[in-house]
């Protein structure tokens, strides 16, 4: 074992533990400190070794306990006592991880090679966490801490985080050498954002952001815009019925004639008794142009039935995505909407103003990821905040504050091309899955031994 992990006493261990959780913490949203990401989560890896998997199981646990419940603290204004239990059960997978990684290690992996195993597994636990459990829940993933994503329009926010477990698994275990990965990302990044193609004229749009407000009220607001918008959109269940079943949608409908736009509004279809849909409706002044069905409705609420279909929309401005809030927390609506033909974004969002600001600017974060890993403009409508206007690199280049009423006028940039992520890149969570599986398959073959000791430099 490591001689220095023998010399070190459990309170010390714990201690370290528990400031990497805390650090991991503060690379998120409110405070954005980045960098910390590294931090925390090599005082994580450090924690780890020399352990059983029982310490180990024990430790990823205490660490996912401390990291959740203070980077998601707004779960308790949602859910009150039940927090407890979501941050126990995301907690499960730091756990799981840490067992992972004290099973390699007992068998005599070492060097290099436990460093990509680190790596396949950290980015494995987190894509299960965020897209494959039952209640997947993607916040707080390492690759969202590193906003703006470099090879993000490559590999996506999950491989993201397998390069960054492996940089920071590597320098423990084979020294600090391995830090030249760190600028290798700086350029690639910067060549990134120059495969961009030349934009289409920017088309001027608006967007109106209010909670619960009565149609009037988004009316009035509606006129605020500017004349020259040609998209204007409104949040997530701006209209909460089936609007096509009332008057309403004429009186929508008569907006979108006066100012010769295109009006994208969240509202409810009808499936047959109590049954429904949450929709995002896409409207000119005479017809129904499209709608898209909530595909990811929110755990643990009424959010009415899954949406089965991800298809891009067509409009006099050009094929448009109109994925509803929650969709855009996960790779695959935005996604196959723009292998569909989608040329930018219109998104009714909603997050209750009583949720916090916190959840309302890490809830942000997840559309500007979206428009990074497609290279698509998005133009975010949210209930109390952020809504916002997001480039094809996913910069945020004009938003509302939250818990505010108002109107937003700006420009989008309709893009054709098709990431490399859009294509393939979005596989790579799925080929970390496979590949850490076998290979601890192929482990569990080998006999228990004496734990590698790296040189820690």
């Amino acid at each position: 074992m490591f001689e220095s992990l023998h010399a070190m006493s459990e309170s010390i261990r714990i201690l370290v533990l528990l400031l990497s959780a805390v650090v991991y913490a503060l690379a998120f949203p409110p405070h954005d400190w980045r960098p910390l990401v590294l931090v925390g989560l090599g005082g994580f890896f450090w924690s780890l070794q020399g352990c059983t998997t029982g310490q180990a199981c024990l430790y990823g646990l205490l660490w996912g306990l401390v990291t959740f419940a203070f980077g998601l603290s707004w779960l308790w204004n949602i859910f009150h006592g039940f927090a407890l239990l979501l941050w126990l059960i995301l907690a499960l997978f730091p756990a799981a991880f840490a067992m992972l990684c004290a099973s390699a290690q007992m068998r005599r992996l070492g060097g290099w090679s436990l460093a990509a195993f680190i790596a396949l597994a950290w980015c494995a636990m987190e894509f299960i966490r965020c897209e494959l459990m039952p209640l997947r829940f993607p916040w707080m993933s390492v690759g969202l801490a590193l906003e703006p994503w470099p090879l993000v329009s490559w590999i996506g926010v999950y491989g993201l985080g397998l390069v960054i477990a492996l940089i920071v698994a590597g320098m423990q275990q084979v020294g600090w050498n391995v830090m030249w990965l760190l600028p290798v990302l700086g350029v690639a990044w910067t060549f990134e954002m120059r495969l961009i193609q030349a934009p289409e004229m920017p088309m001027p749009v608006s967007l109106v952001q209010a909670e619960i407000a009565p149609l009037s009220r988004y009316l009035a607001l509606s006129d605020q815009t500017a004349e020259t918008a040609k998209l204007i959109v409104w949040p997530e269940y701006a209209v909460p019925k089936d609007v096509r079943a009332s008057s309403d949608l004429v009186t929508i409908q008569a907006l979108a004639a006066k100012r010769k736009a295109i009006l994208v509004f969240g509202t409810q279809t009808g499936l047959g008794g109590a049954k429904w849909q949450n929709t995002a409706l896409t409207i000119d002044g005479s017809r129904v142009l499209g709608e898209h069905g909530k595909h990811h409705t929110v755990h643990l609420f009424n959010d009415g039935e899954t949406g089965p279909t991800m298809k891009a929309i067509d409009t006099p401005l050009g094929r448009m995505g109109t994925p509803v809030c929650f969709d855009c927390d996960f790779q695959d609506v935005v996604r196959r909407m723009t292998l569909d033909g989608a040329a930018f974004f219109a998104v009714p969002s909603m997050d209750a103003s009583h949720w916090g600001e916190k959840l309302h600017i890490q809830h942000a974060q997840f559309f500007r990821l979206r428009a990074a890993e497609n290279r698509r403009a998005f133009i975010v409508a949210a209930s109390s905040g952020v809504s916002q206007i997001i480039t094809p690199n996913g910069v945020q280049s004009q938003n509302l504050p939250t818990m505010v009423e108002g109107v937003m006028d700006g420009v989008v940039t309709p893009q054709k091309d098709i990431t490399f992520f859009t294509r393939f890149g979005w596989l790579t969570p799925w080929l970390a899955l496979s590949a850490v599986t076998l290979w601890f398959a192929w482990l569990l073959w080998m006999p228990h031994g004496p734990i590698v000791t790296p040189s820690l430099k």
